[in-house]
């Protein structure tokens, strides 16, 4: 039992390093870890894998949205591209039969 609450305490500190949460609070419980109920600490793993989870879902979120961002700026780029060539092409022409 002991190997598997220090195995347990291991993935804590583990998903504490990684975790946005205030450092003092971190601290806090990694000071503490050993003195919690058992419940407390099962509470606290819980919370921090569904923390992982959301902000692994948030980054995978963030990163389509800033990919079709980039897509659509890069069709906006092309569009003006284009208009900007027909533009041109029009004057020149006008130019053109004008000499």
């Amino acid at each position: 039992m002991k190997d598997s609450l220090a195995q347990l305490a291991h993935q804590i500190g583990d998903m504490l390093a990684e975790s946005p949460l205030d450092p003092k609070l971190k601290k806090l419980i990694l000071d503490h870890l050993d003195m919690m109920p058992e419940d407390l600490v099962f509470k606290l793993k819980d919370m921090l894998e569904k923390e992982d989870s959301a902000l692994n879902s948030f980054r995978v979120e963030l990163e389509s949205y800033l990919a079709d961002q980039e897509s659509s700026e890069l069709r906006l780029e092309e569009e003006q591209r284009q208009a900007a060539t027909k533009i041109t092409d029009e004057i020149f022409d006008k130019l053109k039969d004008q000499i």
